[in-house]
């Protein structure tokens, strides 16, 4: 089939509806136009939201971030923070809800504080009421004595001054019972103990005996007679208590008679030196000159007999030191 060839030069358009026509492609294409710049605005708008709404977001992280670090810093309070400023929309509980709050929230810290608390209170408590030594007194004898701390103590006291300056007077008295009829482990423990007192203790005067072994008696002062001239109570071992002055002092009535009050040669050990032996030794022989000047006024006002009650004497020959009762 042949095809028809179509001259429009000659085809007969009518000009209005041309004119029509192309007046509503004009109009559709000023639409699209117009929408396409809208939707370009709308979305210029939109990243612009996007943006602003970004940066304010990193500020008031930014400001949270600094707050936080004045916090822990120190700077400033909780309750002066922005950050607990801004929470408009929290309600703080009040009364009872308050306190249950806080309890939920501290319990822990507020039991360990507690608990810290009472227990340093009661260490100051036990630090400040602490009887402290003025003079330490060590008794050693082989009787009785180191069973009558309360009597030596109060005997010892009313000598004594107020050294530490805290408001009264306290002695303290160290009993060491070193008697020959105690088992080799006991007798052995509380020679130990003498020994580390000598070594690191501040007692001075030592109540000894007859039964004292001369080891111990090595470190008491021999020569009392020169600070004692004409002292018929003064003797090698120190200020006899033979006397019924001293008995009904300490209330042994039976106090064997050959009990004595000495005192150590001030020299450096372990613990002390050789300065601060000598202002513990001052202290301490300011009590003995006191007792040997009162007691011995005393029992040459009463023209004291003495004391007839003898010490314990032991078998020397028996392996078990009993004593000889006999001899009492």
């Amino acid at each position: 089939m042949a095809k028809k060839n179509i001259n429009i030069n000659k085809m007969n358009i009518d000009s209005e509806d041309y004119e029509y026509e192309k007046k509503l492609a004009e109009e559709e294409k000023l639409k699209q136009k117009q929408a396409e710049e809208k939707a370009a605005a709308e979305k210029a708008k939109r990243e612009k939201r996007e943006r602003e709404a970004e940066k304010e977001r990193n500020r008031q992280i930014e400001e949270e971030r600094r707050e936080l670090l004045k916090m822990k810093s120190g700077l400033t309070s909780e309750e002066g923070s922005e950050l607990t400023k801004k929470d408009e929309a929290y309600e703080k509980p009040h009364g009872m809800a308050a306190v249950a709050n806080f309890w939920y929230h501290y319990k822990f810290i507020i039991i360990f504080s507690s608990i810290t608390l009472l227990v340093l209170g009661y260490l100051f408590y036990s630090e400040a009421t602490r009887k402290r030594d003025d003079i330490s007194v060590m008794v050693i004898t082989d009787n009785d004595l180191t069973q009558r701390t309360a009597e030596v103590e109060e005997f010892f006291e009313k000598y004594t001054d107020d050294i530490d300056g805290n408001g009264y007077v306290h002695v303290g008295i160290i009993p060491i019972p070193l008697s020959n009829n105690l088992d080799a482990v006991t007798k052995n423990t509380y020679t130990q103990k003498f020994l580390a007192e000598i070594q690191t203790g501040e007692g001075m005067i030592v109540i000894t005996d007859s039964h004292t072994e001369d080891d111990f008696m090595s470190v008491m002062k021999k020569d009392l007679d020169k600070d004692f001239p004409d002292n018929k109570y003064i003797d090698e071992d120190g200020f006899s208590f033979n006397s019924k002055v001293m008995a009904e002092e300490l209330k042994y009535e039976l106090m064997p008679n050959d009990v004595h009050m000495s005192i150590r040669i001030p020299q450096d050990t372990m613990g002390l030196s050789k300065e601060e032996a000598q202002k513990y030794y001052d202290e301490s022989f300011k009590v003995y000159k006191r007792i040997v000047d009162d007691i011995t006024a005393r029992c040459e006002e009463t023209n004291d007999p003495g004391l007839d009650t003898e010490p314990v004497k032991y078998d020397t020959e028996s392996s078990n030191d009993t004593p000889d009762v006999s001899d009492q």
